[in-house]
């Protein structure tokens, strides 16, 4: 972990040498460096030390040193190796890092250099590239290190308080020169650790070429369903409703990013989306790159995420368990499931209605929704659809359908 944030800081410290030379010393006024004899006709050279040294070729260069500050100085030099940082950008190695590489060809002609304030000072070098080394780009740097006032030894377990800035250098061995990438791995995993859960968007690739490429990945992400249930609406001051967030549903995104991948390195890079409330999202990575003049592109395996809302369903389920519930209580209670239409003749009652077919007036009142017992003639009812054969003394049940004439 050490390490990781020791690369890291450099990563983002040697950007400072793409800024005008008055800008390359520290903010805090200290010291900063950069190529002492640049290359007009090189890109980048005004920053950076660039070279195309063949096998067994050797180069004399020097860097300026400049302290900016108004107190003397007291500066460390070094060479090291580059290294991925742990989403493929450049980084350099720690002073205590084995060096094979740049770290090992260039020889200092000093080492420790005292500057007094306002001071400038040239720092001549070489660099030696050896006869065994593989064509192609080898990158590296050189570190310039000022350690503050009381630094605690690293050997304590304790974070040393260090300014450290790096010089990049690149050599190019003449040579067929051979772009490839290879897609190592794709996959999208889901992290609940946080408040607001997301999904890990991972890309691992490695460059097999024997230079540094910079490729364009995209990410694209298709599928349907709902990233956010009130994106639109606002419950603040008051419920304001936007219909929109009945009708927009996910429609597809692309997430894009500049990669750099340098030579031989296997890397990661990563996004975090976050999680949708639900739905099917399809999730595909392309990298495309230089290959000689050509833009090759790789596609990566597709990987689907499903995500069913639980607790919505469980909640969605018992409205509706709860609905059916009182449809069936209802009936059980009204018995209308198998009622027909009676029309409510005159001299009908209620009550003699209700003997006849075999409830009580209370529930054909209620099945009818009737607020009063009385019934008016033509008026529509429900009755139940078989008649019953119950009896009542001293009267006769009135019949639904024709009455009998009486014989004179």
């Amino acid at each position: 972990m050490k390490k990781i944030k020791t690369y890291f800081l450099l990563t983002v410290i040697a950007l400072i040498f793409l800024t005008p030379r008055g800008l390359y010393a520290l903010s805090s006024g200290g010291v900063g460096g950069y190529p002492a004899h640049p290359n007009p006709a090189i890109k980048y050279s005004e920053s950076w030390f660039i070279y195309n040294l063949d096998l067994g070729e050797s180069k004399e260069d020097a860097m300026l040193l400049v302290n900016s500050s108004s107190v003397t100085q007291n500066i460390k030099l070094y060479p090291v190796d580059s290294v991925a940082s742990n989403q493929g950008n450049f980084a350099l190695e720690d002073e205590l890092d084995s060096r094979d590489g740049i770290g090992a060809w260039i020889k200092l002609s000093q080492s420790l250099i005292t500057l007094a304030p306002g001071e400038t000072k040239e720092i001549p070098f070489t660099i030696s590239i050896p006869d065994n080394v593989d064509v192609g780009e080898h990158s590296g740097g050189i570190i310039i290190q000022k350690a503050q006032a009381g630094e605690i030894s690293s050997d304590s377990g304790t974070a040393s308080i260090v300014t450290r800035v790096g010089i990049r250098v690149y050599e190019t061995v003449p040579g067929e020169i051979v772009t490839n990438i290879e897609l190592v791995d794709f996959f999208v995993l889901e992290d609940r650790t946080s408040k607001t859960p997301f999904y890990n968007i991972s890309l691992v690739a490695k460059n097999t070429s024997n230079i540094s490429l910079k490729p364009q990945v995209d990410v694209r992400i298709s599928g349907w369903g709902k990233i956010e249930y009130f994106k639109y609406s606002k419950f603040t001051d008051g419920l304001v409703v936007d219909f929109r967030d009945l009708t927009d549903f996910f429609k597809g995104e692309t997430l894009k990013r500049d990669w750099q991948l340098l030579r031989g390195q296997k890397v990661s890079t990563r996004w975090e989306w976050p999680r949708p409330r639900f739905g099917r999202f399809v999730f595909q990575a392309e990298l495309t790159y230089n290959n000689n003049g050509i833009q090759k592109s790789l596609k990566t395996k597709e990987v689907v995420i499903t995500i069913i809302p639980w607790v919505e369903l469980i909640v969605l389920f018992g409205v509706i368990l709860l609905l059916a519930l009182s449809i069936i209580l209802r009936r059980k209670i009204f018995g209308v499931k198998k009622w027909k239409k009676y029309t409510v003749k005159k001299g009908d009652q209620l009550a003699v209605l209700a003997i006849h077919y075999g409830v009580s007036w209370k529930k054909l009142a209620r099945a009818n929704r009737l607020k009063t017992p009385i019934l008016r003639a033509g008026q529509s009812i429900l009755v139940p659809q078989v008649k019953t054969r119950t009896k009542i003394s001293g009267k006769k049940p009135v019949s639904s359908g024709r009455q009998k004439k009486k014989k004179l």
